[in-house]
Protein backbone atom coordinates (compact mmCIF):
# COMPACT_ATOMS: atom_id res chain seq x y z
CA UNK A 1 0.00 0.00 0.00
CA UNK A 2 1.27 3.47 -0.86
CA UNK A 3 2.60 5.46 2.06
CA UNK A 4 1.04 8.61 3.48
CA UNK A 5 4.08 10.55 2.25
CA UNK A 6 3.53 9.34 -1.31
CA UNK A 7 -0.17 10.16 -1.09
CA UNK A 8 0.67 13.64 0.15
CA UNK A 9 3.06 14.18 -2.75
CA UNK A 10 0.38 13.08 -5.19
CA UNK A 11 -2.01 15.67 -3.77
CA UNK A 12 0.66 18.37 -3.75
CA UNK A 13 1.49 17.80 -7.41
CA UNK A 14 -2.03 17.26 -8.77
CA UNK A 15 -3.79 19.67 -11.11
CA UNK A 16 -7.23 18.03 -11.49
CA UNK A 17 -9.40 17.19 -8.46
CA UNK A 18 -12.61 15.51 -9.63
CA UNK A 19 -15.67 15.32 -7.39
CA UNK A 20 -17.69 12.10 -7.33
CA UNK A 21 -20.88 11.67 -5.24
CA UNK A 22 -20.31 9.32 -2.33
CA UNK A 23 -23.75 7.76 -2.65
CA UNK A 24 -23.05 6.61 -6.23
CA UNK A 25 -20.16 4.16 -6.22
CA UNK A 26 -20.53 3.49 -9.93
CA UNK A 27 -19.74 7.15 -10.62
CA UNK A 28 -16.80 6.98 -8.20
CA UNK A 29 -15.42 4.07 -10.22
CA UNK A 30 -15.91 5.97 -13.48
CA UNK A 31 -14.11 8.95 -11.97
CA UNK A 32 -11.19 6.71 -11.02
CA UNK A 33 -10.94 5.65 -14.65
CA UNK A 34 -10.56 9.29 -15.72
CA UNK A 35 -7.32 11.25 -16.05
CA UNK A 36 -7.96 13.12 -12.79
CA UNK A 37 -5.04 12.67 -10.42
CA UNK A 38 -7.22 13.00 -7.31
CA UNK A 39 -10.83 11.87 -6.85
CA UNK A 40 -12.80 13.61 -4.11
CA UNK A 41 -15.51 11.28 -2.86
CA UNK A 42 -18.10 13.81 -1.75
CA UNK A 43 -20.09 13.29 1.44
CA UNK A 44 -21.36 16.87 1.58
CA UNK A 45 -23.29 18.70 -1.17
CA UNK A 46 -23.58 15.74 -3.54
CA UNK A 47 -25.39 13.57 -0.99
CA UNK A 48 -29.02 14.38 -0.07
CA UNK A 49 -29.76 14.61 3.65
CA UNK A 50 -31.89 11.47 3.65
CA UNK A 51 -29.07 9.49 1.97
CA UNK A 52 -26.29 10.33 4.45
CA UNK A 53 -26.60 7.18 6.56
CA UNK A 54 -26.96 4.87 3.56
CA UNK A 55 -23.91 6.50 1.97
CA UNK A 56 -21.87 5.82 5.11
CA UNK A 57 -22.81 2.13 4.97
CA UNK A 58 -22.08 1.83 1.25
CA UNK A 59 -18.67 3.47 1.48
CA UNK A 60 -17.72 1.55 4.61
CA UNK A 61 -18.04 -1.61 2.48
CA UNK A 62 -16.77 -0.30 -0.87
CA UNK A 63 -13.93 2.09 -0.01
CA UNK A 64 -11.41 -0.45 1.36
CA UNK A 65 -11.20 -2.24 -2.00
CA UNK A 66 -11.09 1.03 -3.93
CA UNK A 67 -8.30 2.33 -1.69
CA UNK A 68 -6.29 -0.82 -2.34
CA UNK A 69 -6.73 -0.44 -6.08
CA UNK A 70 -6.18 3.35 -6.15
CA UNK A 71 -4.33 4.15 -2.89
CA UNK A 72 -2.87 7.48 -3.97
CA UNK A 73 -5.93 8.97 -5.65
CA UNK A 74 -8.87 8.96 -3.22
CA UNK A 75 -9.72 11.58 -0.62
CA UNK A 76 -13.01 12.46 1.07
CA UNK A 77 -14.88 15.71 1.36
CA UNK A 78 -16.59 15.46 4.72
CA UNK A 79 -19.51 17.52 5.89
CA UNK A 80 -18.70 20.72 7.78
CA UNK A 81 -17.58 20.34 11.36
CA UNK A 82 -20.65 22.12 12.76
CA UNK A 83 -23.10 19.68 11.15
CA UNK A 84 -24.61 16.57 12.76
CA UNK A 85 -22.97 14.40 10.09
CA UNK A 86 -19.34 15.00 11.01
CA UNK A 87 -19.22 12.20 13.59
CA UNK A 88 -20.39 9.68 11.01
CA UNK A 89 -17.90 11.03 8.48
CA UNK A 90 -14.99 10.77 10.90
CA UNK A 91 -16.04 7.24 11.82
CA UNK A 92 -15.82 6.38 8.12
CA UNK A 93 -12.38 8.04 7.86
CA UNK A 94 -11.17 5.95 10.80
CA UNK A 95 -12.71 2.67 9.74
CA UNK A 96 -11.38 2.62 6.17
CA UNK A 97 -8.05 4.39 6.81
CA UNK A 98 -8.46 7.61 4.82
CA UNK A 99 -5.28 9.74 4.86
CA UNK A 100 -6.61 13.08 3.56
CA UNK A 101 -9.85 15.06 3.63
CA UNK A 102 -11.27 18.18 2.06
CA UNK A 103 -12.86 20.14 4.90
CA UNK A 104 -15.70 22.39 3.74
CA UNK A 105 -16.36 25.74 5.39
CA UNK A 106 -13.05 25.69 7.24
CA UNK A 107 -13.10 28.68 9.59
CA UNK A 108 -10.40 28.20 12.21
CA UNK A 109 -7.22 26.36 13.08
CA UNK A 110 -9.07 24.97 16.11
CA UNK A 111 -11.48 23.10 13.83
CA UNK A 112 -8.60 21.20 12.23
CA UNK A 113 -7.08 20.38 15.60
CA UNK A 114 -10.46 19.20 16.87
CA UNK A 115 -10.84 16.79 13.96
CA UNK A 116 -7.41 15.28 14.63
CA UNK A 117 -8.27 15.01 18.32
CA UNK A 118 -11.44 13.12 17.44
CA UNK A 119 -9.57 10.85 15.05
CA UNK A 120 -6.71 10.44 17.53
CA UNK A 121 -4.21 10.73 14.69
CA UNK A 122 -2.94 13.30 12.17
CA UNK A 123 -4.66 13.58 8.80
CA UNK A 124 -3.82 15.69 5.77
CA UNK A 125 -6.21 18.60 5.22
CA UNK A 126 -7.33 20.57 2.20
CA UNK A 127 -9.41 23.30 3.87
CA UNK A 128 -12.07 24.99 1.72
CA UNK A 129 -12.18 28.77 2.11
CA UNK A 130 -15.80 29.64 1.45
CA UNK A 131 -17.03 32.08 4.09
CA UNK A 132 -16.21 35.44 5.63
CA UNK A 133 -14.86 33.66 8.73
CA UNK A 134 -12.68 31.43 6.56
CA UNK A 135 -11.20 34.45 4.81
CA UNK A 136 -10.57 36.17 8.13
CA UNK A 137 -8.77 33.10 9.50
CA UNK A 138 -6.99 32.11 6.27
CA UNK A 139 -3.42 32.50 7.52
CA UNK A 140 -4.21 30.75 10.78
CA UNK A 141 -5.80 27.84 8.93
CA UNK A 142 -2.87 27.60 6.51
CA UNK A 143 -0.46 27.47 9.43
CA UNK A 144 -1.80 24.15 10.74
CA UNK A 145 0.95 21.50 10.28
CA UNK A 146 -1.42 19.00 8.65
CA UNK A 147 -2.61 21.36 5.90
CA UNK A 148 -1.07 20.50 2.53
CA UNK A 149 -3.06 22.78 0.19
CA UNK A 150 -5.94 25.22 0.45
CA UNK A 151 -8.83 25.44 -1.99
CA UNK A 152 -11.48 27.97 -2.86
CA UNK A 153 -15.17 27.27 -2.37
CA UNK A 154 -16.19 29.94 -4.84
CA UNK A 155 -19.92 29.18 -5.04
CA UNK A 156 -20.61 28.96 -1.29
CA UNK A 157 -18.44 32.02 -0.75
CA UNK A 158 -20.55 34.10 -3.12
CA UNK A 159 -23.67 32.99 -1.26
CA UNK A 160 -22.13 33.77 2.13
CA UNK A 161 -21.04 37.26 1.05
CA UNK A 162 -24.09 38.00 -1.11
CA UNK A 163 -21.79 38.50 -4.09
CA UNK A 164 -22.92 38.73 -7.71
CA UNK A 165 -19.78 37.74 -9.58
CA UNK A 166 -19.22 38.36 -13.26
CA UNK A 167 -18.62 35.42 -15.57
CA UNK A 168 -14.86 35.57 -15.09
CA UNK A 169 -15.20 35.89 -11.28
CA UNK A 170 -12.62 38.68 -11.29
CA UNK A 171 -14.18 39.88 -8.03
CA UNK A 172 -12.50 36.90 -6.31
CA UNK A 173 -8.95 37.77 -7.45
CA UNK A 174 -8.01 39.64 -4.23
CA UNK A 175 -8.89 36.56 -2.17
CA UNK A 176 -7.03 34.28 -4.56
CA UNK A 177 -3.94 36.44 -4.14
CA UNK A 178 -4.29 36.14 -0.34
CA UNK A 179 -4.48 32.35 -0.70
CA UNK A 180 -1.31 32.30 -2.80
CA UNK A 181 0.52 34.44 -0.23
CA UNK A 182 -0.68 32.30 2.70
CA UNK A 183 0.40 29.14 0.87
CA UNK A 184 3.86 30.57 0.28
CA UNK A 185 4.18 31.78 3.88
CA UNK A 186 3.59 28.27 5.22
CA UNK A 187 5.36 26.33 2.44
CA UNK A 188 2.19 24.72 1.11
CA UNK A 189 1.69 23.56 -2.45
CA UNK A 190 -0.02 26.19 -4.60
CA UNK A 191 -3.76 26.62 -4.02
CA UNK A 192 -6.56 24.83 -5.86
CA UNK A 193 -9.12 26.91 -7.73
CA UNK A 194 -12.85 26.46 -7.22
CA UNK A 195 -15.32 24.90 -9.64
CA UNK A 196 -16.57 26.12 -12.99
CA UNK A 197 -20.23 25.11 -12.81
CA UNK A 198 -20.90 25.36 -16.55
CA UNK A 199 -18.99 22.31 -17.78
CA UNK A 200 -20.29 22.65 -21.36
CA UNK A 201 -18.83 26.14 -21.87
CA UNK A 202 -15.27 25.08 -22.70
CA UNK A 203 -13.98 28.59 -23.33
CA UNK A 204 -15.10 29.66 -19.86
CA UNK A 205 -13.16 26.96 -18.01
CA UNK A 206 -10.09 27.75 -20.13
CA UNK A 207 -10.41 31.40 -19.10
CA UNK A 208 -10.82 30.43 -15.43
CA UNK A 209 -7.74 28.17 -15.62
CA UNK A 210 -5.61 30.86 -17.24
CA UNK A 211 -6.69 33.49 -14.71
CA UNK A 212 -6.00 31.18 -11.75
CA UNK A 213 -2.63 30.13 -13.17
CA UNK A 214 -1.52 33.73 -13.68
CA UNK A 215 -2.18 34.59 -10.04
CA UNK A 216 -0.32 31.54 -8.71
CA UNK A 217 -2.82 28.67 -8.44
CA UNK A 218 -1.76 25.25 -9.69
CA UNK A 219 -4.92 23.11 -9.71
CA UNK A 220 -8.69 23.17 -9.96
CA UNK A 221 -11.75 21.41 -8.60
CA UNK A 222 -13.69 19.63 -11.36
CA UNK A 223 -17.36 18.65 -11.36
CA UNK A 224 -17.37 16.70 -14.63
CA UNK A 225 -14.85 14.40 -16.34
CA UNK A 226 -14.82 16.62 -19.45
CA UNK A 227 -13.14 19.33 -17.37
CA UNK A 228 -10.22 17.14 -16.33
CA UNK A 229 -8.22 17.21 -19.57
CA UNK A 230 -8.35 21.01 -19.99
CA UNK A 231 -7.42 21.49 -16.33
CA UNK A 232 -4.36 19.25 -16.50
CA UNK A 233 -3.27 20.74 -19.82
CA UNK A 234 -3.95 24.29 -18.64
CA UNK A 235 -1.98 24.11 -15.40
CA UNK A 236 0.93 22.04 -16.65
CA UNK A 237 3.70 24.06 -18.35
CA UNK A 238 3.52 24.14 -22.14
CA UNK A 239 6.26 22.76 -24.39
CA UNK A 240 7.41 26.31 -25.12
CA UNK A 241 7.54 27.17 -21.40
CA UNK A 242 9.57 24.04 -20.69
CA UNK A 243 12.01 24.70 -23.51
CA UNK A 244 12.50 28.31 -22.44
CA UNK A 245 13.04 27.24 -18.82
CA UNK A 246 15.65 24.68 -19.85
CA UNK A 247 17.40 27.27 -22.01
CA UNK A 248 17.44 29.82 -19.16
CA UNK A 249 18.97 27.34 -16.73
CA UNK A 250 21.51 26.23 -19.31
CA UNK A 251 22.49 29.86 -20.02
CA UNK A 252 22.85 30.55 -16.29
CA UNK A 253 25.04 27.46 -15.77
CA UNK A 254 27.25 28.30 -18.74
CA UNK A 255 27.73 31.88 -17.54
CA UNK A 256 29.49 30.69 -14.34
CA UNK A 257 27.66 33.29 -12.29
CA UNK A 258 28.17 36.20 -14.67
CA UNK A 259 25.31 38.30 -15.99
CA UNK A 260 23.78 36.81 -19.12
CA UNK A 261 20.96 37.67 -21.51
CA UNK A 262 18.34 35.33 -22.93
CA UNK A 263 15.87 36.45 -25.60
CA UNK A 264 16.70 40.07 -24.83
CA UNK A 265 16.10 39.73 -21.09
CA UNK A 266 18.61 39.71 -18.25
CA UNK A 267 18.84 36.34 -16.53
CA UNK A 268 19.29 36.72 -12.77
CA UNK A 269 18.50 34.57 -9.76
CA UNK A 270 14.68 35.20 -9.66
CA UNK A 271 14.44 34.34 -13.37
CA UNK A 272 16.37 31.11 -12.78
CA UNK A 273 14.14 30.23 -9.81
CA UNK A 274 11.02 30.71 -11.93
CA UNK A 275 12.54 28.50 -14.63
CA UNK A 276 13.25 25.80 -12.02
CA UNK A 277 9.65 26.02 -10.80
CA UNK A 278 8.36 25.45 -14.33
CA UNK A 279 10.50 22.32 -14.69
CA UNK A 280 9.34 21.06 -11.29
CA UNK A 281 5.70 21.56 -12.31
CA UNK A 282 6.43 19.62 -15.49
CA UNK A 283 7.96 16.77 -13.46
CA UNK A 284 11.39 17.30 -15.00
CA UNK A 285 13.20 18.42 -11.83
Amino acid sequence: MITTTEHKRAIQGAQAFLFAPGNKVDIVRKALNSEAQIIIVDLEDAVPLNDKLATFRILRDELPNLLKAYPNRIILRTNAINTPFIEQDLELVSSVGIDAIVLPKAESLAQLSEIEDRLRRPISFIPMIESAKGIDQLKSIASHPSVIRVTLGNIDLQADLNMKCSLDESELLPLKFEMVVASRLFNLAAPIDGVTVNFQFTELIKAHIESAKRIGFAGKLCIHPTQVGPVIKGFKPSTVEIENAQAIISAAVNSNGAAVQFNGKMVDRPVVLMAQQILQQAGIQ
